[in-house]
């Protein structure tokens, strides 16, 4: 058993500590979570951490219509619910505070947050529509904040008023897609000059540029020289000039005189609009990357650099702007703008940039080049019209990106906001969790939504997806899992044919996530295997690179009546492996478990001594989902004995932490390489546990953008003790070793010869406990025993029985001997008894 501490010194109230023993390199688990208000995602973030999910892709987070809008007819990009704008100060899912603390909350969990992003329209009014509506223009009243009607794709009526163009009518013209509209909203012209303004369809218009937002300085980050600053400056800086007493509006008056004053150097096109106001987003609400809506919609050039030499550290165009605030905000100084976009497991030094792109035309190409990954409905069209179909076939789809896009430039997912339907969900989820790639679950937190009106239905689309294992179905959190835990590295087809696949996953990657060669046989992580027929089982004679004499666990779980659970095969077997109908199996090497000597105290925390109290709190599912909502079968401890939870809700305790030093102790057996602790997203522990000088360590050991991505964040505590002081025997009681690591151990085959391994020279040592253990105990499994008429060797197997013998000095009563002991060729590890 061992002993690991770690002592921090911060005044946090709450604290989620994760426990990771033997790390492995991991991807990235994204949930989108729609329909759900900020302050109770916040809620459920620990919820979430548990499940496994890494990331969360969440609603527009700007103000739109009105206070029920759901996003997407965007009015004001620098609004996230601050300004009282369309009758209203929150928007559907909060205020600002509760945003900004939301996304707080989910990097103390080490999740990454990614907005849905609208650049391509606004929202269904015209501006100059009559002369009631507000054009807008330089000091001018404007419909939308900082915009003009010479930004938008309208027709000019012969009286001077506006109206829109047509929805597109031809999917087939890449023109209509992006100069005509989409959905009845207002479409932005992003192209020089404007390709569909004026009195007929086609007419070209010059650009308008113009100082967009006079008298909202605080939006400004950028000094007249042009050298970048931090947004609110020029309030900071009225501040400085006025004194600490000035009123909000003398410091605004103030601000805008500068703008005015230096008027040349702050005049922008939409384009430079709308690449401020996205960089405004990343700095403001310090978000990890962007799922981009309607991207076909717009220009691929307007996105970014598309070629070139140096088109991975441009800072030109949407995506490139937005890289350049991430690095500026974060304090990044990598030039590569792109390579863990493409890469999902390098260090995250870049914001993670994803596109809708619902098919071509446009092509995908440009996009791809512009520095975004696209999201594959190819590839979920394909298993909709293939999955549960007597004709379909599965040919092909066990090898790395087939059926859509390449595996560093889709992002997968089963159904979405935008399409409720998928055949096979499940087993969906589970192809797009466990394959080469970046996969997602879409969920709408159960709470159910209406139809909306130009939406075709409920709009987000109903998910009915148990994300958290809702209704007695483990299967989401178990994908999670074996995501997290065996999915990395490449991916290598094994078969594929009507009703069946399986594929292997191999880590070739080394700590720092660089590629190495290496040998199949020691990289290969898991072999998972999909049988699409829903009659009757399925097997094939698969091999894999596992040994033939590797003993797998096959870990997928589902629900009763799946035939979806544990049990253990030699790889030689797996091609006799039937699997149930409709489901899917995953075989691995058993990974540590939770000692089952600490059941309810893997991690323990402390305050002046003595463990830190725990507080009562209450999970709850959404009002459409599981009445009877707890998925881990936790013991609802606020709840007394005979009284029943009420619906949808269950109870259980967390610690609680108040201000000043506490110790963290984790406990794990002696399976357990090593053992890593994760706080807050990551947080430095070694400056604070007397590991000498600070400034000749590094004070995190896994920081972001330097590790691999998934390490990132965990650092590494200090080892303290054993559970016990046991001492492990030894041919020569010089060699008696404290712990079972790199204790003498040896091999014994029934009617065969003993291998001895044999520990390290003088290692009898009395451990950190002085003379509380026996100072040698001796064991030679081919010597007699001593003082036996006829003695038996040390070591017999001859009998029905298996007898082993020992010997050690007198270290008084209460002492126990224990027999480690493994069937598999590995060493024992000692567990504590």
């Amino acid at each position: 058993m061992s002993f690991l501490r770690s002592t921090l010194r911060f005044g946090w109230r709450l604290v989620a500590v994760g426990l990771l023993c033997a790390a492995p390199l991991r991807g990235e688990g994204m949930l989108q979570l729609f329909n759900t208000g900020w302050t109770e995602i916040a809620r459920k973030m620990p919820e979430l951490a548990e499940a496994g999910y890494t990331s969360l892709w969440l609603p527009p987070p700007t103000k739109g219509s009105g206070g029920l809008s759901v996003g997407y007819d965007l009015w004001d990009p620098f609004d996230f619910g601050s300004k009282d704008q369309r009758n209203t100060v929150r928007t559907r899912y909060g205020t600002e505070a509760e945003l900004i603390h939301m996304v707080e909350v989910a990097h103390r969990f080490g999740i990454r947050i990614y907005f849905d992003n609208i650049m391509n329209h606004r929202a269904f009014d015209i501006p100059g529509y009559n002369e009631d509506t507000p054009t807008g223009g330089e000091g001018q009243t404007e419909l939308y904040p900082g915009m003009v009607p010479e930004d938008f794709h309208l027709r000019k009526t012969e009286d001077g008023f506006y109206r829109k163009w047509d929805n597109t009518r031809d999917w087939g013209s890449a023109w209509q897609v992006q100069n005509l509209g989409l959905s009845d909203l207002i479409d932005i012209a992003h192209e020089t000059p404007n390709a569909n303004h004026g009195p007929s369809e086609g007419a070209t218009h010059p650009k308008y540029s113009f100082v967009r937002d006079l008298n909202r300085p605080e939006h400004y980050d950028r000094d007249k020289d042009g050298k970048p600053v931090y947004f609110g400056w020029l309030i900071d800086r009225a501040r400085a000039a006025l004194g600490g007493n000035a009123s909000a509006e003398d410091l605004r008056a103030h601000a805008t005189q500068y703008l005015k004053d230096n008027r040349a150097a702050y005049v922008e096109d939409v384009g430079a609009y709308l690449i401020r106001a996205v960089r405004y987003k990343i700095d403001r609400l310090k978000i990890d990357g962007l799922r981009l809506d309607a991207v076909k919609h717009v220009p691929d050039y307007f996105y970014g650099q598309m070629s070139g030499a140096n088109k991975d550290s441009s800072d030109a165009g949407y995506l490139g702007g937005a890289q350049w605030q991430f690095n500026y905000s974060r304090g990044f100084s990598d030039p590569n703008h792109r390579d863990s976009v493409f890469d999902e497991k390098k260090g995250r030094d870049d914001a993670m940039m994803f596109g809708e792109h619902l098919g071509q035309p446009p092509g995908y190409g440009g996009y791809w080049d512009s520095g975004m990954r696209l999201v594959d409905n190819d590839l979920r069209s394909k298993l909709n019209g293939v999955l549960g179909n007597p004709w379909g076939t599965l040919a092909g789809l066990d090898s790395s990106g087939a059926g859509g896009f390449p595996a560093g430039l889709g992002v997968t997912h089963a159904n979405s906001h935008d399409n409720d339907y998928a055949a096979q969900k499940e087993w969906q989820h589970a192809y797009y969790m466990l394959r080469e790639g970046l996969g997602l679950i879409y969920s709408d937190g159960y709470y159910k939504a209406g139809t909306l009106g130009e939406s075709g239905g409920a709009f987000p689309r109903h998910a009915n997806t148990n994300f958290l294992g809702q209704f007695a179905d483990p299967r989401i959190p178990n994908i999670l899992r074996l995501h997290n835990d065996f999915a990395r590295g490449l991916q290598q087809g094994r078969w594929s044919d009507g009703d069946y696949l399986a594929f292997e996953r191999r880590d070739n990657r080394d700590p720092f996530g660089n590629a190495r060669s290496g040998i199949a046989s020691e990289e290969i992580t898991m072999v998972a295997m999909f049988n699409d027929n829903t009659a009757q089982g399925q097997a094939r004679p698969i091999t894999s690179s596992f040994g033939p004499g590797a003993y797998l666990y096959q870990y997928a779980e589902g629900p009763n009546g799946s035939y979806m659970g544990g049990f253990y095969k030699y790889a030689g077997e797996l091609g006799g492996v039937v699997v149930p109908p409709g489901g899917y199996y995953v075989f691995g090497w058993r990974t540590p478990e939770l000692s089952n000597l600490w059941p309810q105290e893997a991690v323990s925390l402390y305050q002046n001594g003595r463990q830190v109290p725990r507080i009562t709190v209450t999970r709850k599912d959404g009002p459409d989902g599981d009445k009877g909502f707890n998925p881990s079968n936790l013991p609802n401890r606020g709840y007394p004995s005979g009284i029943t939870p009420e619906d949808y809700t269950y109870q259980t305790t967390i610690p609680v932490v108040k201000s000043g030093n506490f110790t963290i102790v984790a406990r794990a057996d002696g399976s357990a390489e090593n053992i890593l602790l994760k706080l807050d997203g990551g947080v430095d522990i070694n400056s604070h546990i007397g590991l000498g000088n600070l400034d000749e360590i590094a004070k995190r050991d896994h920081p972001p953008g330097i590790y691999s991505d998934v390490w990132m964040g965990y650092e590494q505590p200090l080892f303290v003790e054993r559970q016990f002081a046991e001492k492990f025997a030894a041919q020569d009681t010089a060699r008696c070793q404290t712990g079972s690591p790199g204790a003498e151990t040896y091999v014994k085959i029934p009617g065969g010869n003993v291998v001895i391994n044999n520990g390290p020279a003088a290692a009898n040592n009395y451990g950190t406990d002085g003379g509380n253990q026996a100072s040698w105990v001796y064991h030679d499994p081919s010597v007699d025993v001593g003082g036996l008429a006829a003695p038996p060797k040390q070591f017999d197997d001859a009998g029905d029985e298996i007898v082993v013998w020992a010997k050690s000095n007198s270290v008084g009563a209460g002492y126990r001997a224990f027999v480690y002991y493994t069937v598999d060729g590995s060493f024992p590890e000692g567990a504590g008894g």
